[in-house]
């Protein structure tokens, strides 16, 4: 096959990196190759990105948790929402202090498998990606309305490879962060 027609049908990465206008030196030819084989990818990395939490934001957490139990014990006199607010503000605290896990991630030709939990890349519709810090991120969107979409981080070094597998049985989108992924990013969850 030509080397040329090859690397224009798989060449989501470098299709990436330009529309985030980054700067990339050209592959020689000799380095194409096929954009998978049978040969699964393996990698590490983060469930999310780890942000670092100062005194700050436990302040800034127990002080709007006051807030609102003031609210409620004195505006709203609901005892169960009361007891809701104390739920959720030890649950942020809680989560917003645990470092994320470092998960197993393996990539074939038909399925995704990220520690035990297997997907298969025919449950998605599309595919899109996200630039988060150092990391980025392959946001698999589903065919089923309420199935949440699936967020695969990867370092950048292996970005080319992961994503030419996911562009050879997906097509590519732009995709937003979702509403809970921009309030857990204000949060620094």
């Amino acid at each position: 096959m030509n080397p040329e027609a090859e690397k224009g049908e798989s060449d989501y990465w470098q299709q990436h990196e330009q529309s985030l206008g980054t700067d990339r030196v050209e592959e020689s030819t000799e380095s194409t190759e096929a954009p998978h084989d049978d040969s699964p990818i393996a990698w590490q990395a983060s469930e999310a990105i780890h942000s670092e939490k100062h005194m700050m934001w436990f302040v800034g957490v127990t002080v709007v948790t006051i807030v609102l139990l003031v609210v409620s014990i004195f505006v709203i006199k609901s005892w169960t929402f009361t007891g809701l607010i104390v739920v959720m503000a030890v649950a942020v605290g809680v989560i917003g202090s645990r470092p994320p896990r470092v998960l197993q991630y393996q990539l074939s030709d038909q399925m995704l498998q990220i520690n035990e939990k297997q997907f298969s890349l025919h449950d998605f519709r599309a595919f899109g990606i996200v630039q988060e810090g150092a990391l980025y991120s392959a946001v698999l969107i589903p065919h089923k309305r309420f199935m949440p979409s699936v967020n695969v981080y990867f370092p950048a070094e292996n970005g080319e490879e992961i994503v030419d597998v996911f562009g050879a049985m997906l097509p590519m989108e732009h995709v937003e962060p979702d509403i809970l992924d921009k309030i857990s990013h204000k949060l620094h969850l």
